[in-house]
């Protein structure tokens, strides 16, 4: 099968200074393009290769704006947990990072699931903080908190008993020493915790 570069007749290259230079054949193209940061297309003619250059750039510009700068509040003070399962319930996991996502704690916990390692590893993030004082303490889950603060579990809740008693133990822990704080991470706004296991 002929490649599709084989269709184009002419390929137009954007230069750094803003010109464009013509080439009749891909392996010429090619040859100038490598090792080159600039933008090029190819086409039947030469307003065919413009048109497919300039959409290109568009695009390009399109994509730019959608990366989004970190937002002036990010955190920058603490560590944080986050959970990662295999299935729902399936093996799961927990690890503690600071900020910069340098892991300080990892464990895999077994067939359970995302709420039941989300608590573990809330838990063990609270044992650590106790142990190496730090304070101020994020999670991403926002179920896990209310469950925290409130002690309150829904009925069908799997492994709900066992839920209850990883909750209360965290608030007891979080009374007893009431400088750390467990705080929300909002990822919308800061993108993923710096825990996440990137499995999304």
């Amino acid at each position: 099968m002929a490649s599709k570069r084989s269709k184009n007749k002419v390929y137009l290259v954007e230069t750094s200074e803003g010109q464009y230079r013509t080439f009749t054949d891909w392996a010429s193209c090619e040859k100038y393009v490598h090792g080159r940061h600039v933008s090029f297309a190819g086409g039947a003619n030469e307003p065919e290769a413009l048109a497919k250059l300039l959409r290109s750039k568009t695009k390009n510009v399109s994509r730019e704006k959608k990366v989004r700068s970190p937002a002036p509040d990010l955190p920058t003070i603490g560590i944080c947990s986050d959970a990662g399962t295999k299935g729902n319930p399936g093996p799961c996991e927990y690890q503690i990072t600071d900020l910069d996502g340098h892991q300080l704690e990892h464990k895999f916990l077994g067939v359970h699931s995302n709420n039941y390692a989300e608590l573990a590893g809330i838990g063990a993030m609270v044992q650590y903080a106790i142990r190496s004082a730090h304070e101020l303490l994020w999670t991403d889950s926002k179920i896990a908190m209310g469950w925290i603060s409130t002690g309150r579990v829904g009925e069908t809740v799997h492994e709900r008993e066992v839920i209850i008693k990883m909750a209360k133990k965290i608030q007891q822990l979080l009374d007893e020493h009431p400088s750390i704080q467990l705080k929300k991470w909002h990822t919308r706004r800061w993108g993923e915790i710096p825990a996440d296991f990137g499995r999304k």
